[in-house]
């Protein structure tokens, strides 16, 4: 059921995304992968979580990929009202990107922001 909802709410993000990524101002608009090997790629999964399909991939120097929304959800206000042990409990972010207006999930530790 858990995994239901989730899904329910990326699903509304994705539908909502040109509205979404204009007015929620929760990252910014240019990312890049990054922690990838020369000879690798940054799997597209289906779902948040390596039990999910690899749908498609990204080279290891893959730019301007742009942020939908993340789950789990953790806007400043929250995050700075956590303890430091209660964030690392926290279980790993993965971000809905779109890139080429194509949305896939990532794991967040394989992005960075990229800084103009």
């Amino acid at each position: 059921m858990r995994g239901l909802i989730l899904w329910a709410a990326i699903a509304c993000a994705t539908l909502a995304a040109p509205l979404r990524a204009e007015i929620d101002g929760h990252g910014p608009d240019a990312w890049r992968v990054t922690g990838v090997a020369a000879d690798d790629v940054l799997s597209m999964r289906m779902g948040p979580g390596t039990r999910y399909l690899v749908i498609d991939s990204l080279p290891p120097n893959a730019r301007g990929l742009e942020q939908v929304t993340c789950v789990p959800l953790l806007i400043p206000l929250i995050y700075h009202k956590l303890t430091e042990a209660q964030r690392n409990a926290l279980p790993p972010r993965w971000c809905l990107m779109r890139t080429g207006g194509i949305a896939n999930l990532f794991a967040v530790r394989r992005l960075v922001r990229r800084w103009v």
